[in-house]
């Protein structure tokens, strides 16, 4: 008999389900041997605890997603946002991130279960959801477990009101599964020795959730939000997303780009000459983190452009 524990990280909304299974059936694809190098310096120059950064346990065995996983992964969840109800207008098809994976691939090698802060991926910009499991046997029954929280999602409602205090924890991995503005994933697992729930599975998304309530928009007609891209009841702009706090139309899928970045993706920042007036005197450096326009209103300040002898605040905005 399965032993089933549900937890929650609220920062990026982000869950883990996990399950005592007894079988250890389904392939993997590497042996465990050392991975060296992966603290490049895009994520050390973030932080010197990124995911990318940490060492792995000494207790993988063997760990890795195939590529026939990879495929079983993507459909499943485009399977469940395409079959919805009530029927979503405007739910995007997923495809496969190898930069996503790369970082969820660096978390299962931990061999223990919790959410990792730091996993930010350069030029991203966006917030990272993330579901969790261990101790399933293979990749479909840790997303079957993931998918059974439908069956306590009521459309609309708050879940406290239906469920009780707490309550979202009981849909929020099936909530992330069906959140639009949700464009790809990617996963990683490891297979442990010496631990109680020896396989762990770990999938990342752009983006995470905010919405348990309606993670989606209804309607009649599905994808009726972007008849110009609409393929088999999803919004399908071949994975695109815009990077850098972009926004995606859906239906044209164009991008609109936030201030000083170009390019048809949002992934060049061009620095202006100097920062808004407003940076470091009205809005202080901790402003960076706490507000979203922030970094893009200031990169100067907020570091993403490099402060020379030339560089500074705006005498008039």
């Amino acid at each position: 008999m399965g032993f089933r524990i549900v937890g929650i990280c609220a920062a990026f909304a982000v869950f883990v389900t996990i399950t005592l299974a007894q079988n250890d059936t389904d392939a993997v694809v590497t042996e465990a041997t050392p991975i060296i190098s992966t603290c490049r310096e895009e994520f050390k120059n973030q932080t010197p605890t990124h995911t990318m950064c940490l060492e792995d346990s000494e207790k993988v065995l063997n760990f890795g997603v195939s590529e026939e996983d990879k495929r079983v992964i993507v459909e499943y969840h485009n399977k469940i946002r395409r079959e919805v109800e009530p029927p979503a207008i405007d739910l995007s098809a997923l495809v496969w991130d190898d930069n996503l994976a790369e970082v969820a691939q660096k978390l299962a090698m931990q061999c223990r279960m919790y959410h990792d802060k730091n996993r930010k991926i350069p030029g991203y910009g966006k917030s990272f959801g993330q579901n969790l499991a261990a101790g399933q046997p293979t990749w479909t029954r840790a997303m079957g477990a993931w998918f059974r929280e439908a069956q306590f999602f009521k459309y609309g409602e708050n879940p406290k009101e239906y469920l009780g205090p707490g309550g979202w924890k009981k849909i929020g991995h099936y909530t992330h599964m069906i959140t639009n503005r949700l464009y790809r994933v990617g996963c990683g697992f490891a297979n442990c020795r010496d631990v109680r729930y020896n396989r762990f599975y770990v999938c990342n998304y752009v983006r995470g959730q905010t919405n348990f309530r309606r993670p989606y928009n209804n309607g009649t007609d599905r994808c009726s939000s972007c008849p110009d891209s609409c393929n088999n009841g999803l919004c399908d702009c071949g994975g695109k997303f815009c990077m850098n706090g972009g926004t995606l139309n859906i239906n044209t899928c164009t991008c609109k780009c936030q201030r000083h970045y170009k390019e048809e993706d949002c992934s060049r920042l061009e620095c202006p000459e100097k920062d808004r007036r407003s940076c470091g005197t009205s809005w202080p450096e901790s402003y960076c983190k706490r507000y979203s326009n922030v970094p893009y209103d200031c990169p100067y300040m907020c570091g993403s452009c490099p402060v020379t002898s030339a560089a500074g605040s705006e005498v008039s905005s």
